[in-house]
């Protein structure tokens, strides 16, 4: 049942004229205030529009509203909000067409906003299409593009046209959310893909196609692809669908890897799946790892492998910085160089990236077992010896 309620009398603009050859154009009627509702099949609100101004044309059987102001119900009470510079309702609210800062909120414990410049609502279909600079908002993340189609009954938004996921590290403060996401600086996290299809309430996120990303940081800068993505912004967290890469260019740093997981709340990329990559000249492979962004850490918690130019590193567990590049090795650390095929035995050791990309390996504190392999003298230089290996 629809009831299109027009507050106050009518003002006719024109004055009076005797029997005119044609007939003047009609002047719109102006209202003090416009209120459109409708209700569901039970009797309850389905959704409800109202302005404080509106003028209506009888002949196109549409009104003009300033700053109209809506809400969408869900089960009798109100779930989403409306407003925008200006509106045109055909009809009894059969299309209505918004423009100038739209704003669409979904309500709830985390709100979510909808931004653009223009949007087309028809109610009857449940459905939003916002052409015009579109943008979802939540307090961490932004997703953009050139076109947004909101099903709202589905709670599904489809963003298409180069859309753009971006992640800030820390929640908006009051002064942003008031003013929107324009205050905020630069988002550290940018990811781009060919579509997003997203469900605000629930959370679930899905690009199904190649996604790019990078993040920037004042020492330097990360680039990473994977074929898809798919994750729970609510959740917050997003799994890069295999195969994923990270390349970092200021060091000469890469790592390929298979499923992995981004906590987008808490910074860190992890898998439970091998992989292999590399620091400049120092390169490794392990069962699964962790990187923490937010220190610039990577932790490979079992079964780490690395290897450098004359030297083999096996270890229960290691970690690095790829900042400041130090290096720790943990359990069973086992170091073999090929000259004179030494292998040192340590329940740790520590190193350092070197200028030249190699790391440098110590043992402060732990006890140590080394042993190698003396070559043979030649001839001339004495008694010849056995070149059994040398414990110490």
């Amino acid at each position: 049942m629809k009831r299109l309620g027009w507050v106050a009398v009518a003002l006719l603009l024109g004055g009076c004229v005797s029997k005119p050859r044609t007939p003047p154009v009609a002047e719109p009627f102006v209202f003090r205030s416009l209120d459109l509702e409708q209700q569901d099949a039970k009797g309850r609100p389905a959704w409800d529009l109202r302005s404080p101004e509106a003028r209506y044309d009888i002949t196109r059987q549409l009104a003009q509203a300033r700053q109209p102001r809506g809400r969408i119900f869900k089960r009798g009470k109100p779930n989403i909000t409306i407003s925008a510079t200006s509106g045109t309702v055909l009809g009894d609210g059969e299309a209505i067409q918004l423009e100038g800062d739209v704003v669409i909120t979904l309500l709830g414990k985390d709100p979510v906003r909808i931004t653009g410049q223009q949007a087309r609502w028809i109610p009857g279909r449940s459905l939003m299409l916002i052409d015009r600079q579109p943008a979802a908002v939540d307090r961490r993340s932004r997703v953009s593009a050139q076109l947004a189609t909101y099903y709202i009954d589905r709670d599904l938004i489809e963003l298409r046209g180069k859309p753009v996921l971006e992640q800030w590290e820390k929640p908006a403060g009051k002064q942003s959310e008031k003013t929107g996401d324009a205050k905020r600086k630069p988002a550290p996290l940018r990811v781009e893909t060919a579509q997003v299809d997203w469900k605000p309430e629930q959370g679930d996120l899905r690009a199904p196609q190649l996604v790019r990303g990078t993040r920037r940081s004042a020492d330097g800068q990360l680039n990473l692809t994977a074929s898809s993505l798919q994750g729970n912004l609510r959740q917050g967290f997003v799994d890069l669908m295999a195969p994923v890469q990270v390349r970092d260019p200021k060091r000469k740093g890469w790592m390929n890897a298979q499923q992995t997981r981004w906590a987008i709340n808490d910074q860190l990329l992890s898998s439970d799946q091998p992989f292999e990559g590399a620091f400049n000249k120092l390169q490794g492979q392990g069962r699964r790892f962790r990187i923490d962004l937010g220190t610039d850490t990577v932790f490979v918690p079992e079964d780490c492998q690395l290897r450098q130019p004359g030297e083999q590193l096996t270890a229960r567990s290691c970690q690095w910085n790829w900042t400041t590049g130090r290096f720790e090795a943990q359990g069973d650390v086992e170091l073999r160089r090929d000259t004179y095929k030494q292998i040192t035995r340590s329940s740790q050791l520590q190193g350092t990236i070197g200028k030249d990309g190699t790391a440098v390996f110590r043992s402060p504190g732990a006890r140590v077992n080394s042993q190698f392999t003396l070559p043979p003298q030649q001839k001339g230089q004495g008694p010849k010896r056995s070149s059994s290996p040398v414990r110490f």
